[in-house]
């Protein structure tokens, strides 16, 4: 697929949320796995790239030192952050974990992607993986490039990232409603049931750690 295309295929998605417009794209062609991988990849790479150079503002600005500075950090502590920030190894550090983004991003992508296919084939839905893999790599990918680019704006690029977010979970419903061919309220659950039980096990790990933090006081 040529770039014009992807990115028209991109803003249709993003600009014209709903059923239709996901089974458009479904009827296409290049609609596999591979082009979806090929997305996910390419804004994985840019996104790191992005991410290493607004790191690397970050540290050569002065803001880290005069947070240091603000930590009241004794002095051998200070001497070795202001050390490590000197030495170029934050900029090594920074770029490793890009480079881990690179590989991580897709595998996450898969993963979240299966584990709905999965659902979705358990209430009742007949799809094709690698359609719904593209399906959402036509929203996702997107998505992750202008969080990148949002993470250079303080607070307000926080603000929006979590709308995008959010808008995000809506483009999943109608993507997999589409592909399962579900009702409504099978195509929700599936993308619910995911959502809800990483806060249960958010909500289990916070109470567990109250409940060791009380008992050790106890004692």
């Amino acid at each position: 697929m040529h770039i014009s295309a992807t990115v028209q295929t991109w803003r249709n998605v993003l600009t014209k949320p709903g059923e239709p417009v996901f089974a458009e794209e479904r009827a296409k062609p290049e609609a596999t796995l591979t082009t979806a991988l090929i997305w996910i990849v390419g804004a994985a790479i840019v996104a790191a790239v992005l991410g290493l150079l607004r790191g690397l503002i970050f540290v050569n600005s002065g803001v880290m030192n005069q947070m240091i500075s603000q930590m009241k950090l004794p002095p051998d502590a200070a001497q070795q952050m202001n050390t490590l920030l000197s030495s170029g190894m934050m900029g090594g550090m920074m770029g490793g974990a890009s480079l881990a983004s690179i590989i991580f991003l897709p595998l996450f992508f898969l993963i979240g992607a299966g584990i709905l296919h999965l659902i979705a084939t358990l209430l009742g839905g007949r799809g094709n993986f690698g359609n719904y893999a593209y399906l959402r790599a036509s929203f996702e990918a997107p998505i992750l490039l202008i969080n990148a680019v949002l993470s250079f704006i303080p607070v307000a690029g926080g603000c929006l990232t979590i709308i995008l977010s959010i808008y995000s979970i809506v483009l999943v419903y109608f993507a997999t409603k589409v592909e399962y061919n579900l009702t409504s309220g099978k195509a929700i659950a599936v993308v619910l049931i995911p959502i809800l039980f990483v806060i249960l096990l958010l909500a289990c790990v916070v109470f567990g750690m109250i409940g060791l933090i009380m008992s050790l006081n106890n004692r």
